[in-house]
């Protein structure tokens, strides 16, 4: 859920885009309590194809692709452990949860840009200064990502070998070191711009005005009587 995850277009916001934040906070919530309470292999795989299912309509596998290559080891290491800890069967159950969680969380970023996110838990309760951190993280991680890629083109340009090889640990100074201090300058220029905005003052306003409309009151109470339904097949 990091590089890659929260790199969003302006295009896929549309999908229920007229909903509510907390709306659409509420259902993912909703999507990932149903990953997590799934028992069975064969039912976790049916939500992968489901998920799967949803991005190919979305037209968005190509960068759940590329995201995914990033989150492959941690699947392929949860699979591992598992195998050694219990039996074939829990580590597949393993890994395919963790999957599927990730698919959810991919699709629920590509749906609500940072902005959403941050109005919609501003409006469930919590403070401003935790939204902002949320909403700050969400659009410096990409930033940071795209950061790394030119440092190491600019080193690899350098003679400096950065690939991810044992031989070239010792290289790897050459990564952190300019991005340490980038990270640095970028935390001092946030700092400034959020001084000169007023941060701490009281008595901020919104941009838009949000409220719970009867087609939101529907897909939460659908959402929980599917999610109580499948909860209730799981059982048996």
């Amino acid at each position: 859920m990091g590089v890659g995850w929260c790199s969003t277009e302006k295009e896929n916001y549309s999908l229920l885009s007229n909903l509510d934040p907390r709306t659409k906070i509420f259902l993912g919530a909703m999507a990932i309590a149903a990953v997590l309470f799934t028992r069975t292999p064969e039912s976790h795989v049916l939500e992968s194809l489901a998920l799967l299912l949803v991005m190919y309509v979305r037209g968005v596998l190509r960068p759940w692709g590329r995201g995914m290559k990033l989150m492959a080891p941690m699947i392929v290491l949860v699979f591992a452990i598992g195998l050694i800890s219990f039996d074939l069967e829990t580590a597949s159950l393993l890994s395919i949860r963790l999957f599927n969680l990730l698919t959810v969380s991919f699709v629920f970023f590509r749906t609500m840009p940072p902005e959403e996110i941050g109005d919609g838990v501003r409006k469930l309760g919590l403070p401003y200064e935790f939204s902002f951190i949320l909403t700050t993280s969400m659009r410096y991680v990409p930033l940071i990502g795209r950061r790394i890629r030119l440092i190491v083109e600019a080193q690899m340009s350098r003679g400096i070998d950065l690939r991810p090889r044992i031989r070239n640990l010792r290289n790897f100074i050459a990564l952190l070191m300019p991005l340490l201090i980038q990270s640095f300058l970028l935390s001092e220029e946030l700092a400034m711009a959020m001084e000169a905005r007023g941060f701490g003052l009281k008595g901020r306003t919104y941009r838009r005005t949000y409220r719970i409309t009867s087609r939101d009151v529907v897909l939460v109470l659908l959402s929980l009587i599917l999610l109580v339904a499948f909860l209730w097949w799981e059982r048996g």
